[in-house]
């Protein structure tokens, strides 16, 4: 599992967040997804999609600016 960080431009009231993460949310091979205003924490199976398609996939890109922050193994969870 992979976490990436994104930065969402123009995302950051309630109204446009909880549709934001409903679209990420709806990709195959992402387990989480955390809305922290501007940024996204995505976490996705990298074996499933890259990043690249991640962002594809969820349509944000045909309302918002999304620039990668970073893009990390996720921890193992206990």
């Amino acid at each position: 599992m992979r976490r990436a960080t994104l930065k969402v431009s123009g995302l950051g009231c309630e109204s446009c967040a909880v549709p934001s993460k409903e679209k990420f949310l709806k990709v195959q091979g992402i387990s989480s997804v955390k809305v922290l205003g501007a940024l996204v924490e995505v976490t996705y199976d990298e074996n499933k999609l890259t990043l690249q398609e991640l962002i594809e996939r969820s349509g944000v890109k045909n309302f918002y600016s999304v620039k990668v922050v970073s893009d990390e193994e996720s921890e193992k969870e206990s």
